[in-house]
């Protein structure tokens, strides 16, 4: 008796081929996976990176701990809309300049460039992140069929930016993610492109001038990202203090006039 064998259909093919190209398939990084990890010789958990900058005495001037990632949205030369992400590496070209009420620290890797400007406030009692700017060049090999290729490009916060206000000694610690857009500010910009920095897990510090990794005390960043300015509450008190004497002083001209007026109509 002949043996029956079965013989591949082509249903039978077109199914095997469909799995097999899902089985290795790879997943796309998105903003919403982590970066890999990799063993630290700091205590810093394995999926966040430490950056910090040292004075010219050698203490920490700042220390930045996050899990960054950087998104730039683009145009290809299909005329489609494209998103280009890279991942904040663990170890970057990292300089700076630490002064009393200024500093910066400027982060490079993969012919990427990010500054991020700090400040403190009038008084020196709070400190802040005034600008980030993020400078290259749109023929790196991140950009896929990019539309113009060669141009430098330099994209920054906008004018009167100021983030994650902070009492000087303390550092801004955030569980949520913090997002940082930037554009082009100059208006013969010919790219086109918008950036996003996305900082994940972030506890930051400025003004330090501390030997090693000394974190100040946390300042943790409230659910909504708002900063409650502390001189409106001085603000308003005056303003009804102002309000009330006003009303006072207007009540006694009125009770003056009215009485005198009443006082010679009745001698009439």
């Amino acid at each position: 008796m002949a043996q029956y064998i079965e013989r591949p259909t082509l249903l039978h093919l077109c199914n095997t081929l469909q799995l097999e190209g899902l089985s290795t398939k790879k997943p796309r990084i998105t903003k919403y996976t982590m970066k890999p990890t990799s063993s630290s010789a700091t205590s810093v958990p394995s999926s966040l990176s430490l950056y910090r900058l040292n004075g010219s005495s050698g203490a920490t001037c700042i220390l930045i701990q996050t899990d960054a990632l950087l998104s730039i949205q683009y145009r290809d030369k299909y005329n489609e809309d494209k998103e280009a992400d890279t991942f904040l590496p663990d170890q970057m070209d990292i300089s700076g300049e630490c002064w009393e009420d200024e500093s910066r620290i400027t982060m490079s890797w993969k012919g990427f460039t990010v500054n991020i400007y700090f400040s403190k406030t009038p008084g020196g009692e709070r400190w802040y992140v005034n600008s980030v700017d993020l400078a290259y060049s749109s023929s790196n090999k991140l950009f896929e069929h990019i539309d113009r290729p060669g141009l430098d490009v330099k994209l920054s916060t906008p004018p009167g930016t100021l983030l994650f206000p902070t009492p000087v000694g303390k550092s801004y610690t955030c569980d949520n993610e913090v997002t940082i857009t930037m554009f082009a500010q100059d208006e013969n910009d010919k790219s086109g492109h918008l950036a996003k920095l996305y900082l994940r897990e972030l506890r930051m510090q400025s003004f330090m001038y501390k030997a090693g990794n000394a974190w100040g005390p946390t300042f943790q960043c409230s659910a909504t990202g708002t900063y409650r300015d502390e001189t409106a509450p001085i603000a308003v008190g005056s303003t009804l203090a102002v309000a009330t004497v006003c009303t006072v002083v207007g009540y006694g001209l009125w009770r003056y006039f009215k009485v005198k007026k009443f006082q010679y109509g009745t001698m009439a």
